[in-house]
């Protein structure tokens, strides 16, 4: 996957679960178009952004971003926004 095909996805999502590296990531758009990620099962990780830019090259796992992390992401679940 592309850093720009990852991008236009999250853009064009209400609700998504990512894979990377085994561990699986909730990503979900609030009302307010605010971004919210977290490990599943791990609340305490939740994160908020205001962009899509933000959560790509600021939310980290195991030390990288996401946009570092491009090669070990697969979608799992995904809600679009005109699906909701």
């Amino acid at each position: 996957m592309t850093k720009r095909e990852l991008i236009r996805k999250i853009e064009q999502a209400l609700e998504m679960v990512i894979s990377v590296s085994g561990r699986k990531f909730r990503i979900v758009r609030d009302e307010e178009d605010w971004l919210t990620i977290s490990e599943k099962q791990h609340k305490e990780t939740e994160k908020h952004f205001s962009d899509t830019n933000q959560l790509i090259s600021r939310y980290r796992i195991d030390g990288k971003t996401l946009q570092d992390s491009l090669d070990a992401i697969t979608i799992e679940k995904y809600v679009a926004l005109l699906d909701a």
